[in-house]
């Protein structure tokens, strides 16, 4: 079991908990500097909260900021829902910063229709894993992926690890390509180039009709789209006519070639990638990477060889592309500027040898579900977008990553409005509040509610977040006394999870991810101690003293998905509990209720063959032109020339990958030799962690997590 889950009851009696409310004493607030805190009630608490919420609600809603953790449990999404229902747009999630998976995790969606990826360990032959943590390509269930990555092994799949450090991955791996930090863009595309240009091969048909590569690019960059429609075309070399990318008297599809269409020179984007990444051969990439331009050619031709384009297998009776190899990635490569670059070449290097959710590729976690047998819920699915390209209907978060918004001008300082690509988290935040006026906000927060989060640690530097938040009142829900809350005004003690009850968050369901659909909740071990309350019960009780309850219920009703007869009614008031109760019945039917999970928990039942190997049975694309990010960007300069926006650089906003330098590479004084690089280790998690003896005694015994590694 994960050493995390054992220590979990020092976390429950950890003597440094904060076990009551505290109002602070001292008015000057900084980092160091002792808050004087004091006891008091959770009445008096309450009433001092919501003596100033109603205030601001009056002046302006606009004035609440709610922090919330990107990780969803419960109370971040209440949060959610409190801001929303109180009528703020300023609902920002810090949790695991921008560092986390910003620019993985809009890519994963643009082209997996998924939050994030696994290797299809039953059928993978050739593993090529960028720098992912503990070496199983895994983002969730680790500890269910460990014993798969072991049969895989055993049964003689490859493991190869492209990493700065020879960690856990690479120590364990068959293959360890040590690699510059920050430079994986550059392999990918000098790979892709030896795939393409070199040794020409690619999945032809998969390219074909699973992305754009078909459709036909103009002078400008552009599709080229239908006078009548609109929508993109294709060339049909049999024939020799432009049309409709989804016309379904369309006989081939032309990958390359310059065709005469409606006037204009046009392209297919397949040939645009093919001559784009010519520029990247294995010896400018070894200039960059360091891995020498030998290994790059043989890496290169062991991924196409054991990708096997054009095989089949056949799995419960369907017969199936069958692409035994995987790409993966995750914060390691794209934990890096030009975050969305990176992460675009590392998904065309698979992509374009068609190991996207087939069997023995990579897999988009759990974003097609059938549903259950007994009700057939919950039931979702990729589908086809504008364009044809494929959008998401399981998504975590409130913006999914397609199609995307238009950039408009912010009302909220989290200013993602302008940044639609910023689909997971937003770290302009600080940055916004000391400089409302450039920003052309017309107000400024005055009550911060924190929840789930160590904003101080984990969005940008902790100096600048004290100046940006000190002055403004702030009330945190927290587990320990932190770096946060030393600048809170009001800390009210929040249960942690072996005190409260909690949905799962079923886009996950990863018990293990492959097989089956797992749905379970989280029960309390022991009632709340002391006097902490779960931050979720603690926001509805706001809600009900400002009148807002209602709003909270209309809120929930959509984004927990409920439906008839246990949606959330205005006129009544529920428990924690009964929301919880409604929800599971919502989706399972009157007979499987809290009661029926508290005793049968987890629900599961087998995933079918097109749950989990989607791709051949939906029609929809998945992007390696990146059309989208070409028109963003240029709107978001009409925008800064507009208002006068100084900063946002878009020059990364660009339909095709390349690599750019990091600001370390940049560094030539001969006294900086060195590149500095952070990594996790899998008994610790970001770092409240820390606190607990057991895992602290762990990290003693292991010489790389307290000390500074040279290589």
């Amino acid at each position: 079991l994960c050493p995390r889950g054992l220590s979990g009851i020092m976390l429950l009696y950890d003597p440094n908990r904060v076990n009551v409310p505290l109002k602070r004493t001292n008015p000057e607030k900084g980092i160091g500097i002792d808050p004087g805190w004091k006891e008091i009630s959770w009445e008096e608490a309450l009433n001092i909260i919501v003596e100033r919420l109603e205030k601001i609600r009056k002046e302006d809603p606009r004035k609440l900021l709610v922090t919330t953790s990107v990780v969803p449990y419960d109370a971040s999404r209440i949060g959610i829902a409190f801001g929303s229902a109180f009528g703020s747009p300023n609902l920002w999630m810090s949790g695991a910063g921008p560092h986390c998976g910003n620019g993985e995790h809009l890519v994963s969606g643009l082209m997996h229709a998924a939050w994030a990826k696994q290797p299809d360990t039953d059928y993978m032959n050739y593993f090529l894993n960028f720098g992912t943590p503990a070496g199983f390509g895994a983002f969730y269930g680790v500890t269910a992926m460990a014993q798969r990555m072991a049969d895989a092994r055993s049964r003689g799949m490859r493991h190869v690890v492209i990493d700065p450090w020879m960690g856990m991955a690479a120590e364990n791996a068959d293959e360890w390509v040590p690699i510059r930090p920050g430079t994986d863009g550059a392999l990918a595309l000098a790979m892709i180039n030896v795939l393409l240009n070199e040794l020409g091969i690619y999945d032809a048909e998969s390219i074909k009709h699973h992305t754009n590569g078909p459709y036909l690019i103009g002078p400008d960059g552009y599709y080229v789209r239908d006078k009548e429609t609109g929508k993109p075309l294709i060339w049909d070399p049999l024939d020799k006519e432009a049309r409709v990318y989804d016309d379904p008297e369309t006989r081939d599809y032309a990958l390359e070639g310059q065709y005469d269409v409606q006037g204009t020179l046009a392209r297919p984007a397949f040939s645009l990638i093919k001559e784009h990444v010519k520029k990247y051969s294995p010896e400018m990439a070894a200039s960059i990477t360091t891995v020498p331009a030998p290994t790059i050619r043989r890496l290169a031709k062991e991924l196409a060889q054991q990708a096997r384009v054009g095989s089949t297998i056949v799995i419960d009776g369907k017969k199936l592309p069958y692409r035994p190899v995987g790409v993966s990635y995750f914060k390691g490569p794209q934990g890096h500027k030009h975050s969305a670059l990176t992460s675009m070449a590392l998904e065309i290097l698979g992509e374009i040898l068609g190991a996207s959710s087939v069997p023995g590729g990579m897999l988009g976690l759990n974003c097609r579900s059938l549903g259950w047998p007994g009700s057939g819920l919950p039931c979702f699915s990729p589908k086809a977008g504008p364009d044809g390209l494929l959008e998401t209907e399981s998504w975590p978060l409130r913006t999914k990553p397609y199609p995307l918004a238009e950039p408009r001008m912010p009302d909220s300082y989290r200013f993602q409005e302008l940044i639609p690509t910023s689909c997971v988290t937003s770290p302009l935040v600080p940055l916004v509040l000391l400089n409302p006026d450039k920003f052309h906000m017309p107000y400024r927060p005055e009550f911060h509610f924190q929840v789930g989060s160590n904003y101080l640690m984990t969005s940008a530097n902790p100096l600048l977040v004290e100046r940006a938040f000190k002055d403004i009142f702030t009330v945190s829900c927290s587990i320990y006394l932190d770096e946060s809350t030393e600048l809170a005004d009001i800390v009210l003690p929040d249960a942690c999870y072996l005190e409260r009850q909690d949905l799962w968050p079923s886009y996950i369901n990863s018990h293990p991810p492959i097989d089956c659909w797992t749905y379970q909740f989280r029960q309390p071990v022991v009632p709340p101690m002391y006097e902490r309350r779960p931050a979720q019960e603690v926001m509805l009780d706001i809600a009900q003293r400002l009148g807002i309850l209602p709003d909270i219920y209309a809120v929930l009703n959509t984004m927990f998905e409920f439906r008839e007869p246990y949606l959330l009614n205005p006129r009544e008031r529920y428990t924690w509990d009964e929301i919880v109760d409604r929800k599971y019945k919502s989706t399972f039917g009157p007979e499987h209720g809290l009661e029926w999970f508290k005793k049968n928990s987890p629900l599961s039942w087998p995933k079918k063959t097109e749950e989990v190997y989607w791709r051949p049975f939906v029609k929809a694309r998945g992007p390696i032109y990146f059309e989208l990010f070409k028109r963003v960007g240029e709107q978001i300069e009409e925008l800064k020339n507009k208002h006068d926006l100084a900063g946002f650089d878009t020059s990364d906003f660009q339909p095709l990958p390349d690599w750019k330098p990091c600001q370390s590479h940049l560094e030539e004084r001969s006294e900086f030799d060195l590149f500095a690089i952070y990594y996790r280790v899998p008994f610790q998690t970001f770092s409240f962690t820390y606190n607990i003896p057991w895992l602290d005694e762990i990290s003693r015994m292991d010489p790389f997590v307290y000390h500074i590694a040279i290589n």
